[in-house]
C-alpha cells in the first residue's frame, strides 16, 4: 500500500519514525547523564575547594565562633633570703572577664524570643531556644563589686568587643561563686598577685611588679625574665550560648618562673632597717642608709634605707624618693671615712711606716685658695694617731708629700669611680676626678674625702677589703655556694696595720667610743662631712652628713658595715649619730651569726 502524499511505502516510513524516536530518547538520556555528571563534578570540585584549598580559612572562621584561646598565666618565681625565708611570693587571684558581643547577641535573642512567646506562650520550640544563662547586669555588677551604672557604661562603650575585664584581682573563692551564678558570657582567668611578706626593709632591693605582673623596680625588674617564666595557652570550645562543650585542650604548657635566693639575711635586714628608722626619726634626718657585708665571701647580708615604702600598697607609691635604693644609687663625699684608705696608700709607697710622725701644728694649713683645719691642734701624730684623731691636716700633708697621681690612682685601683660587682639597677659609679684635675688643692681635699664621690656600696667594699687582709672579693646580692676567688689589692701586712689603727678610733681618745660592743673588738672610722649647698657654690654651714664605717671582730673580721645619716638635726657628728647605729646592728648581727667573742664580755661599754 502506497501513501498518497509521499508516494512511499507506509512500512518504510514507520520504520524511519521509530529510529528518530529512539535517537531523541538516547540524546535525552545522554543529556541527563551529562547534567548529572556535571553536577557531580561540581560537587566534587566544591568539596575539594572547601576541604583542601580553602580549608584553613574556613577552619579559622569556624574556630572564631566556637573556639576561645585562653592564656594560662605562669607563676612568678619566689625570691628567698639566704635561709629560705620568702621575700617575694605570688598568690593566686582571679580575673573576671566578659564577652560583650556574646552577651548582647544573646540578650537580643532573648528579647526577640520573649516577644514571640508573648504572642504564643505555649510554643515549646521557642522556649527551647531561650538563652539559659543569667543576663541580669545588675546582679553581675553586685557579684563583682562594681557600680551598676559603671558596668553598663563599659559594656555600651564596647558592644562588639570579645574581651572586657571587669575585675583584675578577686579571691578564688569569690570567683567560684560568680561562676556558679552562670552569668552570660562571663568567665574567669587565673592570675597571680605579688606579695611581699617583709615590705619596708626589703622594698628598695626587691622592688615591685605592676598590675600585669611585670617587674618595674629593683631586682623584680632586673631579673624579670628569669622570674616571669613562660605563659601557657589552652583552647576552649563553646557553643553559641557560651557553654563549654568539651574540656579545655592545653596547646602550650606553662613554664613557672625561676626561684632566686639572695645573700640577704632577713633577720639582719630587719635589724638594720629598725635602727636606721630609729636614728632617722630621733635626729630628724632626711634619710639614713647602710649596708652590711660578709668580708670573707663578699655577700651582702643587709642593705636598706630609711624612709622606705610598702610595695604591697599600690596606692602608696607617690613618694618616688623613698623607692630609691640609696646605698647603690646615691653619690656623696665620704669625708673622713676616706682617711684609712689614704693611710693605706701612704704605707704602700714605702715612704711611710705606722710609726712615722707627721707634724699637724698649728692645726691648720693653707692649700691653694682655702684653709684645711682640724678641730684641735694635735701637734705631732703618728699614722695611727692621724686616724684616731681624724686629722685633716695630717692626711693632707701625707697626700701632698707624694706625687699627685698616687692617691687618685690608688683609689681607682681599689674600686672607686666604677660600679661595683653588684650591678644593681641604677647603681652609680661614683666619681674620681680626671687626671687634668689632679692638682694640689684637689689631691689634698681628696685625702680626707672631699672632691671625690662614692656610694655606700663602694665604701663598704673598700672596708671589707681592708678587713679581709687586703683581698678584694666581688660583692654579691646572691647566696654563694662557695666563696669566690678574690684579688689581692694591697699587701696583707698593710691592711692588717690599718685595721689596728682603726681599732684605736673606738677606744678612749678616739672619735667613735659609742661604736664599742661588749665582747668584741671593733675597728672603724667616723665621718662628719659638710654638704654642698643647693646652688653648688661652696659648702653649707648648717647641713651635714654623719657617717661611720666599721669592722668586727678585729681578731678575725667577719662583718663590715657602713652607715650614712643625711642631714641630721641637732647633733650631727658621725661618732654620735651613725656610730651607735653601727654598734647596735653589729652586736645583734654577730650574736645571730654565732661569731665567737674576742675580748672579755665584762668589758664595760663606753658611752
Amino acid at each position: 500500500m502506497v501513501d498518497k502524499q509521499t508516494k512511499q511505502p507506509r512500512k518504510k516510513q514507520q520504520s524511519i519514525t521509530g529510529k528518530n524516536a529512539i535517537s531523541v530518547e538516547m540524546w535525552r538520556f545522554y543529556l541527563m547523564w551529562a547534567v548529572v555528571l556535571l553536577c557531580f563534578l561540581a560537587l566534587v570540585g566544591r568539596a575539594f575547594y572547601v576541604q583542601v584549598i580553602n580549608r584553613d580559612f574556613l577552619q579559622n572562621k569556624a574556630n572564631a565562633n566556637i573556639l576561645r584561646t585562653e592564656k594560662l598565666k605562669a607563676m612568678r618565681g619566689v625570691i628567698y633570703d639566704r635561709h629560705g625565708v620568702p621575700l617575694a611570693i605570688s598568690t593566686p587571684v582571679m580575673k573576671v572577664v566578659i564577652d560583650p558581643r556574646d552577651y548582647f547577641d544573646n540578650k537580643k535573642l532573648f528579647d526577640e524570643i520573649t516577644a514571640e512567646l508573648a504572642k504564643d506562650p505555649h510554643n515549646r520550640k521557642l522556649k527551647r531556644q531561650l538563652p539559659e544563662k543569667n543576663l541580669n547586669l545588675d546582679e553581675l555588677a553586685d557579684a563583682v563589686g562594681m557600680d551598676r551604672a559603671e558596668l553598663k557604661k563599659k559594656m555600651n562603650e564596647r558592644p562588639r568587643s570579645r574581651y572586657l575585664v571587669l575585675q583584675k584581682e578577686i579571691p578564688p573563692q569569690q570567683a567560684e561563686l560568680i561562676e556558679k551564678r552562670e552569668f552570660q558570657a562571663v568567665y574567669t582567668e587565673k592570675n597571680y598577685k605579688r606579695y611581699y611578706p617583709q615590705p619596708q626593709p626589703n622594698a628598695q632591693i626587691i622592688g615591685l611588679t605592676n598590675s600585669e605582673g611585670v617587674g618595674i623596680e629593683g631586682l623584680e625588674m632586673q631579673l624579670n625574665k628569669r622570674l616571669a617564666g613562660v605563659d601557657g595557652e589552652q583552647q576552649v570550645v563553646r557553643d553559641k550560648k557560651g557553654n563549654r562543650v568539651k574540656d579545655p585542650e592545653i596547646v602550650k604548657e606553662v613554664e613557672s618562673g625561676e626561684n632566686i635566693t639572695l645573700s640577704i639575711d632577713s633577720r639582719l635586714q630587719y635589724i638594720l632597717y629598725r635602727e636606721l628608722t630609729a636614728a632617722g626619726v630621733a635626729n630628724n634626718a632626711r634619710s639614713a642608709s647602710a649596708i652590711a657585708v660578709d668580708v670573707k665571701t663578699g655577700e651582702i647580708l643587709a642593705m636598706t634605707s630609711w624612709p622606705s615604702y610598702n610595695p604591697n600598697d599600690k596606692n602608696g607609691l607617690a613618694n618616688k624618693d623613698a623607692m630609691r635604693n640609696r646605698g647603690a644609687t646615691d653619690m656623696f663625699e665620704p669625708g673622713s671615712t676616706m682617711k684609712p684608705l689614704t693611710v693605706a696608700m701612704a704605707l704602700e709607697t714605702g715612704k711611710y711606716m705606722p710609726t712615722t710622725v707627721v707634724n699637724t701644728s698649728p692645726g691648720s694649713m693653707r692649700v691653694g685658695n682655702h684653709t684645711i683645719r682640724d678641730t684641735h691642734n694635735y701637734g705631732q701624730l703618728t699614722l695611727a694617731g692621724i686616724i684616731q684623731k681624724s686629722s685633716n691636716v695630717g692626711v693632707a700633708k701625707i697626700a701632698l708629700s707624694l706625687p699627685y697621681v698616687t692617691l687618685p690612682t690608688f683609689l681607682k685601683r681599689v674600686g672607686f669611680g666604677q660600679r661595683s660587682a653588684v650591678k644593681f639597677p641604677g647603681e652609680s659609679s661614683g666619681m674620681v676626678l680626671p687626671p687634668s684635675k689632679w692638682n694640689v688643692s684637689e689631691v689634698a681635699t681628696m685625702a680626707y674625702g672631699y672632691g671625690i664621690n662614692a656610694t655606700v656600696l663602694q665604701m663598704v667594699d673598700a672596708y671589707a677589703m681592708l678587713a679581709n687582709h687586703g683581698v678584694k672579693v666581688p660583692l654579691s646580692l646572691y647566696k654563694l655556694e662557695e666563696p669566690p676567688k678574690g684579688q689581692q689589692m694591697i699587701d696583707p701586712k698593710i691592711a692588717d696595720q690599718v685595721l689596728l689603727m682603726m681599732e684605736a678610733v673606738t677606744l678612749p681618745g678616739g672619735t667613735a667610743r659609742q661604736a664599742n660592743i661588749p665582747g668584741y673588738r671593733v675597728a672603724g672610722k667616723t665621718g662628719t662631712a659638710h654638704k654642698l649647698r643647693a646652688d653648688r657654690k661652696g659648702y653649707s654651714e648648717k647641713e651635714y652628713r654623719a657617717l661611720f664605717s666599721g669592722v668586727a671582730p678585729v681578731s678575725d673580721p667577719r662583718l663590715a658595715i657602713f652607715v650614712v645619716v643625711e642631714n641630721p638635726q641637732g647633733q650631727y657628728y658621725g661618732g654620735l649619730v651613725a656610730a651607735p647605729v653601727f654598734a647596735r646592728v653589729m652586736q645583734e648581727s654577730l650574736r645571730l651569726m654565732n661569731v665567737p667573742l674576742d675580748k672579755p664580755l665584762d668589758t664595760p661599754q663606753i658611752q
